[in-house]
């Protein structure tokens, strides 16, 4: 039960970072992508304009109403006739244009917006608003041959709005993306230092009491024998502590001491006197023991006593050993 579980805690936080890692890396892909179509929308606008050359007359096909715009551009090769016209110009006349269709046009001096994209520079010269979609003609009248009138919105509209929304969706991934990874990587260090779970079968184990921890490894710095070798420090590791005293326990007990002259034990531990160095024990000798004479020939036997025991051999009064008292004579015989 314990090992799925962590199974499938582990799962789950490897599934939290694999989705963070992503969202990180859609949200970097995402916002610079929509970052890029913006910073291309205006040159896509500017290349889809519909254009007209000078003396001609050009169909405009309107599908949306709204605003529009009239820009005066200068032909460096890119521009292509449409309809068949070919460009000619109007002596005497400013660059101006003529606007039909299915609803009355009014055009409005502009000269607010300019451009400059690839083959394609220009500048507004007037503006109008579309109110019926459909097919309207424009005919462009210039002094100048190559000058061309290009039709349509204002090419920086909508960019501001795709740039912000890019920086958005980056942002949001990349912040929930980071917020994933780092709450994966809290689990994962928890997991980590977790102790062992409690259940069936897991019980932490008892530490022995009266024990101290072992001691810590402490370096020593060598003195090297060379003046110019580095020092290099040696792992020593100290002696064990001694044991602690056992406590008495059921089935012993602890010896009782007292000193002479005292009523009762008052110590349960009995003083050890000083070690003192011992004498070698001399070995006595004895004094030859004198022949006994032959009692005379025909002499009743007479009783005596019987020959005092020899000296007690010396001891060292270091030993504070007492000699055992001779033994009694024994008794004269009948």
């Amino acid at each position: 039960m314990a090992s799925r579980s962590g199974s499938t805690k582990s799962r789950g936080r490897g599934t939290a970072g694999a989705f963070g890692f992503l969202l990180l890396i859609a949200g970097l892909i995402g916002g610079g992508l929509l970052f890029y179509l913006a910073s291309q929308r205006p040159a896509d606008a500017i290349e889809s304009f519909a254009r007209a050359g000078a003396g001609c007359t050009t169909t405009l096909d309107f599908q949306d109403g709204g605003t529009f715009f009239v820009y005066q551009e200068v032909d460096t090769g890119a521009f292509e006739p449409t309809d068949g016209c070919e460009p000619r110009a109007t002596p005497g006349r400013n660059f101006d244009f003529a606007l039909t269709g299915p609803s009355p046009v009014e055009p409005i001096a502009d000269q607010s917006l300019t451009y400059e994209s690839g083959d394609f520079a220009g500048a507004s010269v007037a503006r109008f608003e579309i109110a019926e979609p459909g097919l309207y003609e424009i005919a462009v009248f210039a002094d100048d041959v190559t000058a061309v009138a290009a039709v349509g919105r204002d090419p920086d509209e909508g960019t501001d709005d795709l740039r912000r929304g890019a920086l958005i969706a980056g942002g949001a991934g990349v912040v929930l993306g980071l917020l994933l990874l780092v709450l994966a990587g809290r689990r994962s260090r928890r997991a980590g230092a977790s102790p062992m779970p409690d259940g069936p079968g897991w019980a932490p184990r008892p530490q022995d009491e009266g024990w101290p921890p072992a001691p810590p490894t402490v370096p020593v710095p060598r003195m090297p024998i060379n003046p110019q070798q580095p020092d290099e420090p040696v792992e020593v590791t100290p002696p064990p502590p001694p044991l602690p005293a056992r406590e008495p326990g059921a089935g012993w007990t602890s010896p009782s001491w007292a000193p002479p002259g005292s009523d009762g034990p008052v110590s349960t531990e009995q003083p050890q006197p000083a070690a003192q160095p011992r004498a070698p024990i001399p070995t006595p000798t004895l004094p030859p023991r004198p022949a006994m004479p032959a009692p005379p020939t025909g002499a009743a036997p007479t009783s005596r006593p019987a020959p005092p025991p020899p000296p007690p051999p010396a001891v060292d009064p270091s030993w504070q050993v007492t000699a055992p008292p001779p033994p009694p004579p024994p008794p004269p015989a009948d």
